[in-house]
């Protein structure tokens, strides 16, 4: 096109491929998994790459690798994820603002308690005022429901990621790290670490060696420690360590809004990945609601509102 001129919009809507072949491309984006997304859109397998390859001829450019375990984005296909993922979501969350029939829907989600108190709670009013037509119920004491049996409708699980009864994604790297109250970092007037555990009474999750794994990850060497608090729940911990009762090793997305908000501050630099973190869990069938997209798209944000300090 000459410079100066501007494209008219019919020549724009000939250029943009339909939206069921970008609809397509997004289960298949999501899945990377042709098997699982034809199954998701009830198509047959063939006709959901016959339905890819049109999009990729449309476009002029390849979206997909296929390889033997599954498909894997070229640098094109990665970069229009992301923009139909958002398109996607900014079109859903309109068309249930502006319908004249808003339905109330119930949403159960399975939350393991250590994320529903330190990071649900802190923002929840945000999700209420984006989805007010949302009856939300976090249950906090059953997080490994089986979603396959419709126990919940969704759930946030802490572990390896390793669960069969559902589609998993992992929200986002949790390492650990060292944290302690100010107070008690101005009391013993240091910020080494090895100084501090020497000084200070080491407070741990009983469930996880979380002290093993950082020291031994961080290459910081422990001596025999007499002072150690264990408790059943990392909440617990993390309580005591706030009032200023002794350093504990946390999940940074345990303590980002403690850190922010001046209750924790980190003694190190140094993240140690222990191979655990909190997934987001759903069944195929169950992310067919959109209320479930809804607290998807709510709880993989939290993070990029939050800011990624801490």
């Amino acid at each position: 096109m000459p410079s100066g001129m501007t494209q008219t919009h019919s020549e724009i809507l000939q250029r943009l491929p339909s939206l069921r072949a970008l609809y397509i491309f997004d289960a298949a984006a999501r899945h990377l998994n042709l098997v699982r997304a034809a199954e998701e859109l009830c198509l047959t397998q063939g006709a959901l790459s016959r339905q890819i390859r049109s999009l990729e001829d449309h476009i002029g450019i390849p979206l997909f690798i296929r390889t033997p375990r599954g498909l894997k984005f070229t640098e094109a296909g990665d970069i229009l994820r992301n923009h139909c993922r958002q398109a996607f979501d900014e079109l859903e969350e309109g068309l249930g603002t502006i319908s004249p029939v808003r339905r109330r829907q119930t949403l159960l989600v399975a939350v393991a308690r250590s994320y529903t108190t330190r990071v649900i709670c802190h923002r929840i009013a945000d999700f209420v005022e984006k989805y007010p037509m949302v009856d939300l119920v976090l249950d906090g004491h059953r997080h490994l429901v089986d979603l396959a049996t419709n126990e919940a409708d969704a759930a946030i699980r802490v572990g390896d990621g390793k669960w069969t009864d559902s589609t998993v994604e992992k929200i986002e790297d949790d390492p650990l790290f060292p944290v302690a109250s100010p107070a008690l970092v101005e009391k013993l007037g240091t910020h080494d670490v090895q100084a501090l555990t020497e000084a200070a009474t080491l407070l741990h999750f009983a469930e996880r060696p979380y002290w093993e794994a950082w020291t031994r990850g961080a290459g910081v060497p422990l001596t025999r420690h007499t002072r150690n608090v264990r408790f059943s729940e990392s909440v617990m911990m993390l309580e005591a360590a706030e009032a200023g009762q002794g350093i504990a090793i946390a999940r940074r997305s345990l303590v980002r809004e403690a850190i922010k908000t001046g209750r924790l501050v980190r003694l190190s630099k140094v993240d140690v990945d222990d191979g655990i973190g909190y997934f987001f869990c759903a069944t195929v069938e169950g992310m067919q609601r959109q209320a479930v997209q809804w607290f998807r798209k709510w709880v993989f944000g939290l993070n990029r509102r939050g800011g990624r300090k801490g």
